[in-house]
């Protein structure tokens, strides 16, 4: 009787992050021993599942290191934490060298621990309470109740509003933000009640230029979550939404006259970015925009009601002699700042953005932090919200999905109930 025949079952790599665990189970057995080959075969169907199991388990544990799974728990965890009594603790801290001072809200999950992050919610500069318009309300209450502390104040803008005061609109700056966070920070460092707590900052829009500019020169940052926040020099921003507010009316224009205009508004972010000497900046912006009248007065005087070069010039310059805040936006190059930033980035953007083109921002963070071999980073975009992340009926969209390879699944927070 010849030597029976052999069934071999072999369990072979399968994707990419399989081949990582080389695992290869081979199985024989005498072909008339029929009896046994189903019992086999269902074996080896449950180790492979098993194994297959181990190896997911194994490649999501990798996964979530690599991307700070601290921050991605931040607004999404998987595993829901009870609900417990917040509280709202209110607080003042000192600007300005003790000048000014400026109040806030702690909102802390009763007995937290105390290795738990505190989370800073920054707002751009423009006057804006804690609240910034529900927004941060909203988010606060969500990490509140997965067990986070957070903390969020008025800033400088609002409060001397309140003051009674010239508000600070056009000379409140994104540098001016940075200094009172700086402010921020150190208190919750010198109060023994926040002390032992890590710090994290999170920044929506502007606000997270303001965040940026802090993590830069702030070691004690240990975790940054930037929402559609400015990723492209700040000139390059100016350019596209001042042009996005011209588009209804160059239908009317001629190509040249459309190229023209391009032209002016071009020139004025250059020569503004360039000049870091407020007055000197503004002379050679008149000097500029005299030179590019003449190019076509008639155009300019009907386009902006204007009657002489002088009037025009003077309607091209005049917002930039008493608007500190946006000269240094315009300024502004968020290269210059991600570049000593070490801490871990959570960065998200909304594909319904109006006010900023996303992937330009996105691509612009994420291209700055890889020149620089920072890897620690995770960047998502979220579908159906608009820059405050809303979607249309009003709901605020969490994240709660921590791997990549995944289908990004959404959970709403509705914001008014």
């Amino acid at each position: 009787m010849t030597s029976p025949e052999r069934l071999k079952f072999s369990i072979t790599k399968k994707t990419r992050h399989e081949e990582r665990y080389p695992h290869i189970l081979s199985l024989s057995l005498p072909y008339h021993e029929k009896e046994y080959k189903q019992q086999i075969v269902s074996l080896v169907a449950e180790l492979r599942y098993l194994q297959i199991t181990i190896m997911k388990t194994l490649i999501q544990y990798q996964e979530m290191k690599y991307y700070f799974i601290t921050f991605c728990l931040l607004l999404v965890s998987l595993l829901p934490i009870e609900a417990q009594t917040i509280r709202q603790i209110e607080v003042s801290f000192p600007i300005l060298k003790g000048k000014m001072k400026l109040q806030g809200v702690v909102s802390q999950v009763a007995e937290a621990p105390q290795q738990s992050p505190i989370l800073v919610l920054v707002t751009p500069p423009e006057a804006s309470d804690r609240d910034y318009v529900g927004f941060f309300k909203a988010l606060s209450d969500s990490l509140n109740r997965k067990g986070y502390t957070t903390f969020r104040y008025d800033n400088r803008s609002y409060s001397d509003t309140l003051q009674g005061n010239q508000p600070h609109e056009g000379r409140y700056t994104m540098y001016d933000a940075a200094d009172d966070l700086h402010d921020a920070l150190a208190f919750l460092k010198s109060d023994e009640r926040f002390a032992s707590h890590p710090v994290g900052i999170i920044g929506h829009s502007e606000g997270g230029s303001v965040a940026i500019i802090e993590a830069s020169r702030n070691t004690e940052v240990k975790q940054l979550l930037l929402l559609a926040t400015m990723g492209m020099k700040g000139e390059q921003v100016y350019y596209e939404q001042i042009m996005s507010r011209l588009t209804p009316f160059l239908k009317w224009l001629s190509y040249s006259e459309i190229n023209l205009l391009r032209y002016l508004v071009y020139r004025k972010a250059r020569i503004l970015a360039s000049e870091p000497r407020d007055n000197q900046a503004i002379k050679d912006l008149e000097k500029e925009i005299a030179e590019i009248y003449q190019r076509n007065p008639s155009f300019f005087n009907s386009s902006f009601g204007v009657q002489t070069q002088q009037e025009f010039v003077k309607s091209q310059t005049e917002l930039f002699k008493n608007d500190a805040r946006l000269l240094a936006f315009i300024r502004y190059n968020p290269k210059k700042y991600l570049q000593s930033i070490r801490c871990p980035i959570f960065i998200a953007y909304a594909k319904n953005d109006n006010l900023i083109n996303y992937l330009e921002h996105q691509k612009g963070i994420e291209c700055a932090l890889l020149e620089n071999q920072h890897f620690n980073f995770f960047s998502i975009a979220i579908d159906g919200a608009n820059h405050s992340f809303e979607d249309q009926e009003g709901y605020l969209p969490l994240y709660v999905s921590v791997h990549k390879k995944e289908p990004k699944r959404l959970r709403f927070l509705k914001i008014l109930s």
